[in-house]
């Protein structure tokens, strides 16, 4: 019995201990070491594109800004869907999500506002972005949830990243003799225990609320919670397939050829699924911040849009005249992000070119 109780206090002591020396750390992280938290709610599918929670809510700050976000069963941003005369799927990144905006201030929101003031009760956008989804993550997201909508047209707003992201996520690989020019591949796989733990009431409440979590979460996001089935895009120890690495030299056109398939496959999807589709890129496009895989693909798409599957229209023009000097303002300060005058110029700007489109 006094073995008992000596373990039982020994117990205890170290229970005791290792709470106070995380108040303390966590002490010091917001003095020294402050943080922006988040409740993370972007996840992985097993076969290693992304997508948003199913349902739920999250949250996100950043300095004085603080955003909330809530998804439907369909694992979209925003309420339930409902019953409509024309459904309009809008795809794409960060921006399109409206990463560290609130929801009434996204260009997907404001398009839906608009379209409410011309044609009432008649048009539903939906928002299915994804912060850090490239082009080939779409192709995958259609097969597997877009069939659960019915969908009248798909927008994909092409952002300044997604063919990079394309290459590098090696969801698909370009090969000219294969159907599709499509090799189906993957990079990186969530464990098993990530996609668990990200359902944990008691793992989102430390996000919310602890910010030396926060500093954990994200070693564990780069470090643990997904296996490089590439290897780093290593020949020899590569476990699934991977393009010739001279596909990643500047002067190859590997990037453009994956791209240009990937929105051709994503037009057959629409094809299939009784839906128009249609191209528009953000209009933020600036030689600084994008690689050189999608300065090439949006150069090409520049000269060849007509060849390329859907309609494609070039915001970048637009954008950039609605500016007094540069993108900057149009940003949240400090992050590359549109911010709430950015994604109201961006709906400007897209609603004039789809406006006599869609709804005439």
């Amino acid at each position: 019995m006094n073995k008992l109780s000596q373990i039982f206090k020994t117990g205890l002591v170290v229970v005791i201990i290792s709470i106070f020396t995380l108040l303390i750390g966590e002490l010091l992280v917001r003095v020294f070491l402050p943080q922006n938290k988040m409740v993370t709610w972007i996840e992985m599918h097993n076969e290693g594109f992304v997508m948003n929670q199913s349902g739920g809510t999250a949250f996100q700050e950043y300095g004085n800004r603080k955003a909330e976000y809530r998804f439907n069963e369909y694992r979209l941003r925003g309420n339930s869907v409902t019953s409509s005369n024309l459904n309009i799927l809008t795809i794409g990144d960060s921006f399109t999500f409206g990463l560290l905006l609130n929801e009434e201030d996204t260009y997907v929101n404001i398009l839906q506002r608009k379209a409410d003031t011309v044609y009432p009760d008649s048009i539903q956008f939906l928002n299915a972005a994804v912060g850090g989804s490239g082009l080939a993550d779409w192709a995958l997201w259609l097969d597997m949830f877009g069939t659960e909508l019915d969908v009248d047209y798909l927008i994909y707003f092409m952002n300044y990243d997604d063919v990079n992201r394309a290459l590098s996520k090696n969801l698909f690989i370009y090969d000219e003799n294969s159907p599709d020019s499509l090799i189906k591949s993957q990079r990186w796989k969530p464990k098993e225990f990530t996609i668990k733990l990200s359902k944990k009431g008691w793992y989102r409440w430390l996000q919310g609320n602890s910010e030396i979590a926060n500093i954990i979460v994200k070693v564990l996001w780069k470090h643990v919670f997904f296996e490089d089935l590439t290897h780093n895009f290593n020949p020899e120890k590569s476990e699934v397939s991977i393009p010739t690495l001279d596909s990643f030299e500047i002067e190859s056109n590997y990037s453009t050829h994956l791209a240009n398939s990937i929105l051709n496959k994503i037009e057959d999807w629409c094809d299939l699924n009784g839906c128009e589709f249609l191209i528009i890129n953000t209009g933020f496009f600036e030689n600084e911040t994008m690689s050189i895989y999608d300065q090439n693909f949006y150069d090409w798409i520049q000269k060849n849009g007509e060849e390329t599957e859907g309609l494609y229209f070039d915001n970048n023009e637009c954008v950039q005249s609605n500016t007094d000097s540069s993108l900057s303002e149009l940003k949240i300060p400090g992050d590359s992000h549109p911010n709430e005058k950015g994604a109201k110029i961006i709906t400007d700007c897209t609603w004039e070119k789809i406006n006599p489109i869609l709804f005439h």
